[in-house]
């Protein structure tokens, strides 16, 4: 049977101290107000204990299951209820329990072996949350892809015309511009001592052959985009850590307007990852990608991409398991940006060059080399800001949808 997906519409029945109890993902309930008031809560989750489907629905008669599926939650007050497909009808079993925090909730789910879960708090829609911080809701393909692209330029199109509320959008993230300006200097100063120091331990392993396994190791070490990646990333996991400890979940309202309040902040330490990356570059002379699998793109634009893919793994990784895990992901996406615009400049090359020998057969007179390669430098250039503008806008559009689950 394929899987069925997880955005058709559902909704979860529930019985509680006699009050049936339903609710639609994305709608308003009532019924959920009144439950939160009489149990004086602030908040309930839904844990399917199954995907919906044919074989889902199967437990419902294997009790024996269903029990093995309610020893892995944690030991709170659960209530049985039951998550029902408004497509056909179909339903799984599941269980609700009061003031669990979102984050303790994706554990929970992936525990029993679903992808998503349902939370809501009173006066606000209730909310679909996958279990996979990582996950992306808009699908696999270019199109989607395209979309989420030119939204997230635009998202930072408008971030970028607020830059000048910086010192709010950091004080909304819980920390000061003092604290800001201090990051800064020590990225960039580990940026500049990065590479002196790689210069120095090149030049003292370079007349010693059997040493090359180190001069590999120092190249990893000290690649671009390591230095932003890592300290940038530390600093993000402090404030994520503050805002965990916070006294309730944000509904999905709430989180949209803190994003809007907190984007300059973000988008200033992309900035500074790109000029770290940009000295860096510099002083090791990385005048292209040395991974040759990934063909030959700008070191900036290389490392700057791996550097912002990188930035919310290190921040919200709890454990080296999931930093390795979702590192992986990441970085296996940043390969296929690259690999991307790889190929988009191939094809803009390809395209360029037969152009130019069409132009060249209809004038009278033939075109200096010097100035068709102009043309092609040109072209080049901006295909390559082209195609990373966009890819950028892609990684800050699941940026943004992460930070939203967050």
């Amino acid at each position: 049977m394929p899987r069925k997906s997880k955005n058709q519409p559902v909704e979860v029945r529930i019985e509680i101290d006699g009050l049936d109890v339903t609710a639609v993902p994305n709608k308003y309930s009532a019924d959920t107000d009144k439950l939160l008031e009489l149990r004086g809560a602030e908040s309930f989750v839904f844990i399917p204990l199954a995907r919906l489907g044919k074989k889902g629905q199967r437990l419902f008669d294997k009790p024996a299951a269903i029990a093995r599926k309610k020893a892995k939650l944690p030991e709170v007050d659960w209530y049985d209820g039951e998550l029902r497909s408004l497509d056909d009808g179909s339903a799984v079993p599941g269980v609700l329990a009061f003031d669990i925090r979102r984050r303790t909730a994706r554990g929970i789910a992936a525990a029993v072996g679903v992808n998503q879960f349902i939370w809501g708090t009173s006066g606000a829609p209730v909310e679909p949350h996958d279990a996979r911080i990582f996950e992306d809701d808009g699908g696999r393909s270019w199109k989607s892809a395209r979309i989420r692209a030119f939204a997230g330029l635009s998202d930072m199109a408008a971030s970028a015309r607020h830059i000048a509320a910086l010192p709010m959008a950091v004080a909304e993230s819980q920390t000061t511009m003092e604290k800001f300006w201090q990051l800064v200097a020590v990225v960039l100063g580990a940026a500049v001592a990065g590479g002196a120091l790689k210069a120095v331990l090149f030049a003292l392993l370079s007349s010693d052959e059997s040493m090359s396994w180190l001069a590999s190791i120092i190249n990893v070490v000290f690649y671009p985009f390591v230095i932003p990646a890592v300290l940038v990333g530390i600093y993000l996991r402090v404030l994520m850590e503050r805002g965990e400890a916070q006294a309730r979940d944000f509904t999905a309202a709430e989180a949209e307007a803190n994003w809007i309040k907190v984007a300059p902040h973000l988008l200033a330490l992309w900035a500074l990852c790109w000029m770290a990356v940009l000295l860096l570059t510099w002083l090791q002379s990385v005048p292209s990608a040395d991974l040759g699998f990934l063909g030959r793109t700008s070191g900036v634009t290389t490392s700057l991409i791996i550097c912002v893919w990188m930035l919310l793994p290190i921040a919200h990784s709890h454990d080296v398991e999931s930093l390795f895990k979702s590192g992986f992901e990441s970085a296996i996406t940043a390969a296929v940006s690259i690999f991307t615009i790889k190929v988009s400049l191939y094809l803009t090359n390809l395209v360029t060059d037969a152009l130019l020998g069409v132009l060249t057969g209809l004038l009278p007179f033939e075109i200096p080399e010097r100035i068709q390669e102009l043309i092609g430098s040109i072209i080049n250039v901006g295909a390559e800001v082209f195609f990373v503008a966009v890819l950028l806008g892609y990684a800050w559009s699941r940026t943004r949808q992460q930070f939203m689950r967050l």
